[in-house]
This record gives structure tokens, C-alpha cells and sequence, in this order.
């Protein structure tokens, strides 16, 4: 499966990576590889995709879930171990990695996800910037 960074996913680890959320340890050796993990298509044939504690369907405010919408999560992450979110949609047989961020509480989660709603609608419409593949 083509794994697909888009400007959303690009910006937002830029912002993380200048806020410090993460090391560059972490990020060579958890992220980035779970990330990898995604080429190999949907559903996972990786144990990790079935522990809901990393791999999710996104929700939007209602708790509905997001058409096609998942979130890969890592805790304690970083100097203030914090929880690290990804948005990724899948969209025509590839993965799109939409934004990282923080979940610092539910309502961080919900305004998050709100945002990744309407990029997964412009995902369908082809209104994305491709910035790379993994």
C-alpha cells in the first residue's frame, strides 16, 4: 500500500517536532517505523493494529466513526510523556497520513478530529498537497 505524507501530516510534525513533544530517537525508532508498518496494507497484518490502544477508528463529536478515518496512538512520548496522536485516512488503497498531535483531553481529541473530518472530505475530492511517500 502506497503510504502517502501530506501537507497536514508534514506541518503538524514540524510544529511537534519545534514544541519538542518528541525525540529524535522516539521518532526514528517508534514512530516513523509503526508508520512504516502501513505498506502493508489495510487491515494490518501487524499484532500491533489489533491492540486498540495503538490503532483506532477516528470518532467524530459524537462518537460516530470518521468514514475511513483511523488514529495510531503512542504514549508517553517525549520529555513530558505525553500521548501522540496520528490521523490517517484511507482513501483509494492508499494511506494518508493527515496530522499529529497531542491529546492533552477529550476536548483536544474532538477539536482534532473535527479538523481531520473535513480533510478526509477534501482527501475524496483530491484537495490535499502531497508533500512525500514512506
Amino acid at each position: 500500500m502506497d503510504v502517502v505524507i501530506t501537507e497536514w501530516a508534514f506541518q503538524s510534525y514540524l510544529d511537534l517536532k519545534h514544541k519538542r513533544v518528541f525525540t529524535s530517537t522516539e521518532y526514528k525508532n517508534k514512530i516513523r517505523p509503526s508508520a512504516e508498518l502501513l505498506k502493508d496494507g489495510l487491515p494490518s497484518p501487524h499484532s500491533q493494529f489489533r491492540n486498540p490502544k495503538f490503532w483506532g477508528p477516528a470518532t467524530d463529536l459524537r462518537g460516530n466513526p470518521i468514514a475511513n478515518g483511523y488514529k495510531m496512538k503512542w504514549h508517553n512520548i517525549g520529555y513530558g510523556k505525553v500521548q501522540l496522536r496520528l490521523a490517517v485516512a484511507h482513501v483509494d488503497h492508499q494511506a494518508f497520513l493527515c496530522r499529529s498531535y497531542v491529546k492533552i483531553d477529550e476536548k483536544t481529541d474532538r477539536r482534532e478530529m473535527a479538523k481531520f473530518k473535513i480533510q478526509t472530505r477534501d482527501l475524496f475530492m483530491g484537495k490535499y498537497v502531497l508533500r512525500g511517500h514512506i
